[in-house]
């Protein structure tokens, strides 16, 4: 274990299981550095932190995240892969290459304050947001932002309540065509059990 000085930062330097570990931990208090490190250590020692992560953690935002939705396409269909994209788009024009180490708390807040100040929607902003914490992951970073960044409130649809002569028109006009037949019956079960979609 070592902790070292590198233009008035402290790094740490330190081998878990024969894996050497190395990285900034952008601070210049001292103190604030060997808390720092002995929280690494402990990640290090569980596997929450792994070198190769430590590799990716270095790369720029824009970068980091591109080869993040590289490595996913082949999982996704076309019009997620569409949809991720679109998403990242203002991602990468407000991060552009900032490493994904120096990437925290106070820059994603300013983010979505940016983004409402847009008129932009909560569940939108909630969805981008998903995106960094899904390469902050990969990079294993979310979990130091993870509790002081929460969703936003978004508002869910909430389905109407149909009058009982309504139903009562539905369960008639149903039962005229036998293709309907399946799609009776799961209506006749949501309307006598309340049971949702």
């Amino acid at each position: 274990m070592a902790l070292y000085k590198r233009v008035k930062t402290w790094h740490n330097d330190f081998t878990v299981n024969g894996q050497r570990f190395r990285q900034s931990l952008d601070t210049t208090d001292w103190r604030e550095a060997q808390s720092n490190e002995k929280e690494l250590i402990a990640q290090a020692s569980e596997g929450k932190i792994t070198p190769k992560a430590q590799t990716f953690c270095r790369l720029g935002f824009t970068t980091a995240a591109e080869r993040h939705l590289d490595d996913r396409t082949p999982h996704l269909a076309p019009k997620s892969v569409a949809t991720e994209q679109e998403r990242l788009k203002p991602l990468q024009a407000y991060f552009k290459e900032t490493p994904l180490l120096r990437i925290n708390a106070d820059m994603l807040r300013s983010y979505i304050s940016e983004r409402r100040k847009k008129g932009v929607t909560n569940k939108t902003i909630n969805l981008e947001i998903g995106v960094v914490r899904g390469v902050l992951k990969r990079a294993k970073r979310w979990h130091l932002l993870s509790d002081e960044i929460k969703p936003l409130p978004a508002k869910h649809q909430v389905g109407r309540a149909l009058p009982k002569q309504q139903k009562l028109d539905l369960a008639r006009l149903a039962s005229t065509n036998p293709d309907w037949q399946n799609a009776r019956l799961a209506m006749t079960l949501a309307f006598n059990t309340t049971m949702r979609s």
